[in-house]
């Protein structure tokens, strides 16, 4: 098991004066000794301290990438599950990364992020019903303590040099105009924040403040590490959740849903920083509802999200209040 915050990467070094103002774009965090620190544009909607699971996503992506990296195999990952087991604030946290199986064929790495002392969570944010605001959670008493984990499947490419070209999909262009969630003024999206600042979208239909399917292109704006080039893993794995933004929809309560984990599933390596989601939510009896979506980038389909729903309990309410999103429903 390697502590990830604390090693050192030879590759690209991370370096604090990344994160300053007119010398790169500010990060989404940043690795310090002993562990990876939060910004602000890790923020999520649901409440202003409270990470954004993408963000988290992105994190768990990050640290399996880099312990398959020691393995020395060129692999792609095929499969990424990530489960958010507690509201996790801005903060520093340990990230870890254990490789379970080491083949030449197939690998599986495992990651866990860890609260440290004084972090503050809320239990249950995502993985059960409990209030995701920071304001009202109480400080971890035991470092240490699990707040997210991943599993990983990495598969050897039997024809590795093989040319990448279209599918024969076609997909429409990237409209010029970039939405401003954070200009809404029925939803109190945190400014700076994920959705508003983090990511760059470009709908060709629907939105992230309309329920029902939607189809955006997206990109992540912002490094993703202090110092350090943006891997194309961790860009679609830091995008994943969104598919729950662009394709959400009411519970026949008229109650907003929170999803427990996100799975990613991929064909191929990413290419580019333009993806194209499709996405729906499929309501079940019961509270539950499941969200799919397609992903696309510039040679076509590139894999899917899958993502369990569950009816979120009325405390939390809607992410960011959705004032207009309640009305209408």
């Amino acid at each position: 098991m390697v502590n990830i915050g604390s090693e050192p990467n030879s590759e690209t070094p991370a370096s604090p004066d990344s994160a300053l103002p007119g010398r790169m774009p500010p990060p989404l965090f940043v690795a310090e000794a002993g562990g990876v620190r939060a910004t602000e544009l890790t923020r999520g909607p649901w409440a202003h301290q409270v990470m954004h699971g993408g963000a988290i996503g992105g994190l768990l992506g990050w640290a399996v990438e880099r312990e398959q990296r020691r393995l020395g195999i060129a692999q792609v990952c095929s499969r990424l599950t990530v489960e958010i087991l507690s509201g996790m604030p801005m903060a520093t946290y340990a990230v870890t990364a254990t490789t379970v199986k080491g083949g030449k064929r197939t690998a599986l790495v495992d990651a866990e992020v860890r609260a440290m002392s004084g972090a503050r969570g809320s239990e249950g944010a995502w993985g059960s019903v409990g209030s995701p605001r920071a304001a009202d959670a109480t400080a971890d008493r035991e470092t240490g303590r699990l707040v997210a984990r991943a599993t990983s499947q990495w598969l050897t490419p039997t024809e590795p040099s093989a040319e990448l070209g279209g599918d024969g999909q076609s997909l429409p262009p990237i409209p010029a105009e970039r939405a401003d969630p954070g200009a809404n003024p029925d939803i109190d999206y945190p400014r700076p924040g994920f959705n508003a600042d983090a990511v760059d979208f470009r709908f060709v239909g629907g939105s992230t403040e309309e329920p029902g399917p939607g189809r955006t292109w997206l990109r992540l704006d912002h490094p993703f590490m202090a110092g350090e080039e943006t891997s194309p893993l961790v860009r679609v794995a830091t995008l994943a959740d969104l598919g729950a933004a662009v394709g959400w929809d009411f519970s026949p309560s008229g109650g907003a849903y929170i999803n427990t984990d996100v799975t990613l599933q991929l064909l191929r390596v990413p290419a580019g920083e333009w993806f194209y989601f499709d996405a729906a939510t499929v309501v079940a009896p019961q509270g539950l509802a499941g969200t799919h979506t397609a992903i696309c980038d510039r040679h076509g389909l590139l894999g899917w999200v899958l993502q369990s729903q569950v009816e979120a309990p009325a405390e939390i309410g809607f992410p960011g209040g959705m004032n207009a999103a309640r009305a209408a429903g």
